[in-house]
């Protein structure tokens, strides 16, 4: 199961990932084959940094919050102490999976036209044994025609919840997340909630779940509000949707003009890894690489360059 988590950005692929990438190898090109590359993975950490005092901020989530704890603490306790929070603030920041909206699910086992009309309302049959993943679990429609299918994922996902509940995730998705409702709460203090809670209703190939996401990426550039996702979980996949939809002039500007020329740059180096641009020359030196970018494949060169000239 596609599950998505609040916690994770480790340095190893946990196991989900694996077999999201072992389930999708099958078909070159995807984004997910694109998302999970080994340099890309290590640069969109890179971009998305560890602010620690935004990281573990206090969240209006409805719930209790812990009470700070002081104690005196040895150079060597506190040491380990610091070391375990680098490893949480990790966890927290661990991407959400990207990829392509799943394919349509179903297929006819059988018609039996002598059970035509039997029924007014169709019969569902689900596996419900403990264990199975929620992709994985067998569930079988019979329809009032007689046909005999396995379920669609509208039908496995209401299924799957039935019997094991998400925490969080409701049976039927929200009104929140309908383009009309979303327009209207869109901003820069509700992009992470929203974010979230869509990590918390859909699998990341739901196609709410990806078109929720991206109309948060595109107001997000739109509007400028880079920095509102920063040190989250869902700046990794920001970038990644720019340079995938070649959006990215905006970003590098942003970059350049917080004097944070190495990070423009590798966000050059994921674009051209994205999209194969072989136009596009990238070296080591940072600074060259922007340039090229803003001489070549950047839809606002000029303004690039501008930016450059403003912080040397």
């Amino acid at each position: 199961m596609l599950k998505m988590r609040l916690t994770g950005l480790g340095k190893k692929l946990s196991r989900m990932e694996l077999l999201l990438m072992k389930q999708y190898s099958s078909v070159p090109n995807r984004k997910q084959d694109l998302f999970y590359d080994t340099e890309v993975q290590s640069i969109l950490r890179s971009l998305t940094g560890m602010n620690k005092d935004k990281v573990f901020r206090a969240r209006r989530e409805g719930r209790a919050t812990e009470r700070s704890l002081y104690q005196f603490v040895t150079d060597e306790e506190l040491n380990k102490l610091q070391k375990e929070a680098d490893q949480k603030a990790e966890q927290r920041l661990q991407m959400p999976p990207v990829l392509d909206e799943r394919n349509p699910k179903g297929r006819v086992l059988e018609t039996d036209p002598l059970l035509v009309g039997f029924d007014i309302s169709k019969f569902v049959f689900t596996d419900i044994t403990y264990g199975v993943s929620d992709r994985e679990r067998i569930v079988v429609c019979r329809d009032p025609d007689g046909t005999l299918r396995t379920a669609d994922w509208e039908e496995q996902d209401r299924m799957n919840q039935i019997y094991y509940p998400r925490e969080e995730r409701k049976l039927r998705a929200p009104p929140m997340f309908e383009p009309e409702n979303l327009q209207v709460i869109l901003g820069p203090s509700k992009y992470e909630y929203i974010l979230d809670k869509n990590c918390i209703q859909f699998e990341p190939d739901h196609p709410i779940y990806i078109r929720t996401a991206e109309m948060v990426y595109n107001h997000l550039n739109e509007n400028k509000h880079f920095s509102s996702l920063h040190s989250t979980r869902h700046f990794g996949p920001l970038v990644f949707h720019l340079c995938l939809t070649k959006q990215i002039d905006e970003f590098i500007v942003y970059q350049i003009m917080r004097n944070n020329i190495r990070n423009a740059a590798d966000t050059v180096r994921v674009y051209k890894k994205v999209n194969q641009d072989q136009s596009l020359p990238v070296t080591d030196d940072d600074l060259e690489t922007v340039k090229n970018f803003a001489k070549t494949s950047a839809k606002k060169g000029e303004k690039i360059l501008m930016a450059l000239e403003k912080v040397q």
